[in-house]
């Protein structure tokens, strides 16, 4: 990332202040969102016969944190099994 001007850095911090908790999360909460998105276009670029499921657990392995990513699966694998079985 390129170096920020020191004057729009302290505009868009203004910006932010005089947003409100509930701006600012929402704010984050799409930009999330929007890099999911990203994420998600990226695999199926390159894998553009890949199945939901497998999507889906790659992106939480790019997105998520190592050890949720794998505590995610596990859950869902053991829901899957539960879901087959009813």
């Amino acid at each position: 990332m390129g170096t920020r001007d020191p004057q729009t850095e302290w505009m868009r911090v203004r910006a932010y202040r005089r947003m409100s908790g509930e701006q600012r999360i929402a704010l984050a909460a799409e930009m999330y969102e929007d890099g999911v998105a990203i994420v998600r276009a990226s695999i199926l670029d390159r894998h553009p016969n890949i199945g939901a499921d497998e999507l889906e657990r790659q992106v939480r392995h790019r997105v998520l944190p190592r050890k949720l990513a794998l505590e995610v699966e596990r859950y869902s694998q053991t829901r899957g099994v539960q879901r087959e079985s009813q």
